[in-house]
């Protein structure tokens, strides 16, 4: 098989969001379910599993008030609370100890990993390319760039991290902040972003070109460096986890509202399924 990676930035952040604009946060630990919101055209998904704390995995919306580019809906994983990265940001320093452990191939790209959340399954495509966007926010910035303590999360397909920069360099603290790739970078920490974290990447596109044909593997994992403190997390677009590129203004799926999942869990008992509410959806 011949793997070659590519990411892209669909556009940079334009615009400030409006007094009311926030984004919702719904913990959900159902790996099946995440992962069916994640998969969209041209692809099957199948033995799904996920690793971590039960509330470092969830569904949100209104990620569009993040500015002109991103998307409204997905999955987000986090090293922490997930019902945290719901904004204003109040502190510098929003923190969750699971106590968890970490993450051996993210290990293996050189950090000391801990509190790791993974969502894993296998994939079937008919061959050609597989594509999906996401973001990625830490509270990690701005203090702690070009330091040990550089969060991490990867998105490894048949063992192969593909969370790269359009110049090919991995997606990162240390690589992606106000010195250094900065076009990509939102900086938050005066809070001028409806979302917890100090600071965020712009939505890239995580991308495997010339698959062949048949089953592959994806884990998707974010996990803290060298401490438990101070938390990061990544965001994957709804339905975007396709054949073809998703723009990330598409509508391509729904993220189902509070009272869905509890319909879910009563009609066909899903085990493990957390739902907790942030807040209500504002009215328009």
């Amino acid at each position: 098989m011949k793997l070659r990676t590519i990411a892209s930035a669909f556009c940079l952040l334009a615009g400030t969001l409006s007094a009311n604009a926030a984004i919702t946060i719904v913990a959900n630990n159902d790996a099946q379910s995440l992962g069916n919101l994640l998969v969209g055209s041209g692809v099957t998904g199948s033995n799904f599993s996920i690793s971590g704390n039960a509330a470092q995995f969830g569904t949100f919306s209104g990620g569009s008030s993040l500015g002109q580019g991103f998307f409204d809906q997905g999955l987000i994983l986090s090293s922490g609370n997930v019902l945290d990265a719901a904004g204003p940001n109040q502190s510098t320093y929003t923190s969750t100890n699971f106590g968890g452990a970490g993450n051996s191939q993210l290990n293996d790209l050189g950090f000391s990993t801990l509190d790791a959340a993974t969502l894993s399954f296998d994939f079937t495509t008919t061959g050609g390319s597989i594509y999906f966007n996401y973001f990625f926010a830490s509270e990690e910035y701005n203090e702690y760039v070009g330091s040990q303590f550089n969060d991490v999360f990867g998105f490894f397909v048949n063992g192969e991290n593909i969370a790269k920069l359009p110049n090919g360099d991995a997606v990162s603290i240390n690589n992606v902040n106000n010195n250094s790739n900065s076009e990509f970078y939102n900086d938050n920490t005066r809070g001028d972003f409806a979302t917890e974290y100090d600071g965020f990447t712009d939505v890239l596109t995580a991308s495997v070109i010339e698959l062949e044909a048949g089953t592959h593997n994806i884990s998707i994992s974010v996990a803290d460096v060298s401490d438990r403190i101070l938390d990061s997390a990544v965001f994957l677009q709804v339905g975007s986890f396709s054949d073809t590129i998703t723009p990330p203004t598409a509508n391509v799926g729904a993220v189902p509202e509070p009272a869905t999942w509890i319909m879910m869990i009563i009609g066909f008992g899903v085990a493990g399924l957390t739902l907790k509410r942030r807040r209500r959806f504002e009215e328009e």
